[in-house]
């Protein structure tokens, strides 16, 4: 009985030797799978992180290429659209048109060089007509100056005791006028117009009646600047400051269409 129970128990070891046996077969083969497997894939790994790695590359290159030709192509625009600088011909081209379209053929008028940096500028007579060996003068004028395409009216003059004449400071003409006690200077910069205004109210100071007018500085009509009231001394030191040019007086010429 004792050796029949051995035997049967022999057996059941057997059976349970033979079942780890199949478990470490399997577990050995499931291994030996897996590391084929990551054998097999890693190149295929690295293969594909370096395609990702050149693409990158290339796709930056690509972006710096395309932001090259937008810089190029932007640069080129804006030298493009930039403004060409308006000559003295073409603004005196555009004073005859203006003058052919919008002015009677018994005017007169001149055009002097008294704009931004001496550009021309038209004017037309209107007051104080008068004629001498030189041409025919005028003590008024309006004033008209070429800007943005266009010929624009920028003031009328008609405070002149004189025959308007043109003076110089600081290397800028000016439409000069005056009388005994006065002087006006006018000239155009950046577009608008300046007015000068200087008046002699001798010793104000001592007679206040002597007191007439405040020196002043208009642009467009608007006060930029007020100098008070100038006596003798301060008036002559502020006018002595222009020139008049070597061929002063204005002459106006009759419009012709």
């Amino acid at each position: 009985m004792r050796k029949t129970e051995r035997n049967f128990t022999n057996k059941v070891l057997e059976s349970k030797r033979g079942d780890v046996q199949a478990v470490k077969s399997k577990i050995k083969s499931s291994v030996m799978a897996v590391a084929f497997l990551f054998a097999a894939t890693m190149p295929l790994t690295m293969a594909v992180s370096s395609r990702n790695v050149q693409a990158a590359v290339t796709q930056q290159k690509q972006i710096q290429t395309v932001n090259q030709k937008v810089k190029t192509n932007t640069s080129k625009a804006i030298k493009t659209i930039t403004p060409k600088k308006v000559t003295s011909a073409t603004m005196i081209k555009a004073y005859k048109k203006y003058l052919r379209k919008n002015v009677s053929n018994k005017k007169y008028y001149a055009i002097v060089n008294i704009g931004d940096n001496n550009a021309p500028v038209l004017l037309r007579g209107t007051q104080g007509a008068g004629n001498d060996k030189t041409g025919r003068h005028y003590t008024g004028c309006q004033i008209y100056y070429y800007k943005n395409g266009k010929v624009v009216k920028m003031d009328t003059f008609k405070d002149g005791g004189r025959w308007l004449l043109l003076s110089k400071k600081d290397g800028q003409n000016y439409l000069t006028n005056g009388g005994s006690d006065f002087s006006i200077r006018i000239c155009v910069k950046n577009g608008n117009l300046y007015r000068y205004q200087y008046y002699n109210n001798h010793n104000w100071k001592k007679n206040p009646e002597n007191k007439w007018a405040t020196s002043i500085v208009k642009m467009n009509g608007k006060v930029i600047k007020n100098m008070g009231y100038l006596d003798g001394t301060l008036y002559r030191r502020h006018t002595g400051y222009y020139t008049y040019l070597k061929n002063p007086e204005i002459s106006f010429t009759k419009n012709v269409k």
